[in-house]
């Protein structure tokens, strides 16, 4: 930027040198200094323009891009949150299994346990039942 700054700077001042030196009448001379001010001053309105609309250009193509990225990670993080859902959700239903399963085998041996003892029971009473006193 430093390097332009300079060149327009040399620039200007050569075409001034110029045009003061030059040999017209003082009329001349100042309406030649107003027309090439009016043509430079033009052209850098122009050069203005030009690098603020490229600005705008490059500053909505990055925006689009950013939001691009972005979707890209929502969808990404959705993605990812759902697998770990599926998962957790699998391995929920597999401890509710394990857990029925030992309830049941639980509840059977209580079962078991209680027939076992209706039975000794049914047993020693009938063993009461057949002594003679």
């Amino acid at each position: 930027m430093r390097s332009t700054r300079d060149f327009l700077t040399g620039l200007l001042t050569g075409v001034a040198i110029g045009i003061l030196t030059a040999p017209r009448s003082g009329k001349e001379t100042r309406e030649k200094l107003v027309d090439e001010a009016n043509k430079r001053s033009e052209g850098l309105k122009d050069q203005f323009n030009q690098v603020k609309d490229q600005a705008k250009d490059q500053f909505e193509k990055v925006k689009q891009q950013a939001n691009q990225y972005v979707d890209q990670a929502k969808d990404q993080f959705n993605q990812v949150k759902d697998q770990a859902k599926g998962q957790f959700n699998q391995a929920k239903d597999q401890v509710e299994s394990e857990y029925n399963k030992q309830q049941a085998k639980s509840d059977y041996n209580n079962k078991v346990d209680e027939l076992a003892d209706d039975v000794k029971s049914g047993v020693n009473s009938a063993k009461e039942s057949f002594k003679i006193d």
